[in-house]
């Protein structure tokens, strides 16, 4: 009976935005945890132009030198559309970092990339990138140069920033949670900001990530849930 009025009062909690927060309650299986105990990355994860490595228990997030992009390590698991993948993490370094997800198979984007969370020092951008920036034909346009006025103007409905302060050296909790086409993050518990958009509803992604920005970013305690 306690657990269910806690359910019931997570799924009518409404924040002072205004807007329904979605319950960490919603997602009940675990599809994937790394705690990062082990004295190396495990083989679950994949990377691209990253030296990361695990010391102390901890994912240190480093990008390849001269490598010519951000540090990708990423898991693949079954398909899911809505999930909840929570981390903590400390900068200690790097400028910015990324929880992207993804769906290998998908071609309509480039290299997969459905919708994303990047975290900077001092703000959130929460970003639907299945029908906006790695959207197929405007990804190619940005390769040929700048982009018209219509299409940057476009590109701004299809993410939304939210100012939050982080100082170095010190850790905090980051969750993440879709529903549907509505994706909310949380810091330390406390409701960030929400950004709704249809490409963040993509049914089949099935590879989240830890994209860092130069070096270093440290990472713990990573969890992917489903309903």
């Amino acid at each position: 009976m306690r657990k269910y009025l806690l359910f019931i009062f997570a799924c009518i909690h409404i924040s002072t935005f205004g807007i329904e927060e979605i319950p960490s309650l919603f997602y009940t299986k675990s599809l994937f945890e790394d705690d990062f105990s082990s004295e190396k990355l495990s083989r679950d994860w994949k990377s691209y132009k990253s030296k990361t490595y695990v010391k102390d228990g901890v994912f240190v997030g480093v990008e390849e030198p001269n490598g010519g992009h951000d540090s990708v390590n990423s898991v693949v698991l079954a398909p899911f559309k809505d999930v909840e993948v929570s981390l903590r993490f400390k900068f200690v370094g790097s400028p910015l970092f990324k929880v992207t997800f993804n769906d290998s198979k998908c071609k309509e984007v480039h290299a997969g990339h459905i919708c994303r969370v990047m975290i900077y020092k001092n703000r959130l951008r929460l970003m639907d990138g299945k029908t906006g920036t790695f959207r197929k034909d405007i990804h190619d346009l940005k390769k040929k140069g700048p982009l018209d006025k219509k299409t940057k103007q476009y590109l701004k409905t299809k993410e939304k920033n939210f100012n939050y302060e982080f100082e170095e050296n010190t850790w905090y909790k980051l969750a993440i949670r879709i529903k549907g086409n509505e994706m909310q993050a949380y810091v330390d518990g406390k409701f960030v900001g929400s950004f709704t958009s249809e490409g963040i509803g993509h049914a089949t992604k099935n590879k989240p990530a830890i994209v860092v920005d130069k070096q270093e970013m440290h990472i713990d305690d990573f969890k992917v849930r489903v309903p």
